[in-house]
């Protein structure tokens, strides 16, 4: 029997009872090829697609035209504003924060010290660690 006929035959739920054990098998088997191979290529077509499109995608370097008169290099750039500007700003954060959590206005607060916290655990994190470590027992 050759595979076509077999295929025929394994296409049929009653013709397979009636089919002896290596024509069984090897329909099984061919089955089973068939499925993979299928799968493979349709993945190996998948990622050449992907492949593609990304290179599609990918930014192309921008060439820079060289003139003839060369341009004057910039002196070095002007050093950054100072911390002391970050840290009021930072401060005025943490107020309207303090403040909108408590209901009330930034003016009401006076926030004499802000230090950075050791844990960097986020909140909810170390709600989570106590969660488990209180239904751990």
């Amino acid at each position: 029997m050759n595979i076509t006929e077999l295929m025929e035959l394994f296409s049929n739920p009653e013709t397979i009872k009636t089919l002896e054990t290596g024509d069984l098998m090897t329909g099984i088997g061919v089955t089973v090829v068939l499925g993979m191979g299928i799968t493979v290529v349709a993945l190996i077509f998948l990622m050449y697609i992907i492949g593609g499109m990304a290179a599609i995608m990918a930014e192309k370097p921008k060439e820079v035209k060289e003139t003839a008169a060369a341009a004057p290099k910039p002196e070095a750039a002007a050093a950054p504003a100072p911390a002391a500007n970050n840290d009021e700003e930072l401060v005025a954060v943490i107020a309207a924060a303090v403040a909108a959590q408590l209901g009330t206005s930034a003016s009401n607060l006076i926030i004499r010290n802000v230090t950075r916290s050791l844990d960097t655990t986020p909140a909810w994190g170390r709600a989570g660690i106590v969660d488990q470590m209180a239904t751990r027992l």
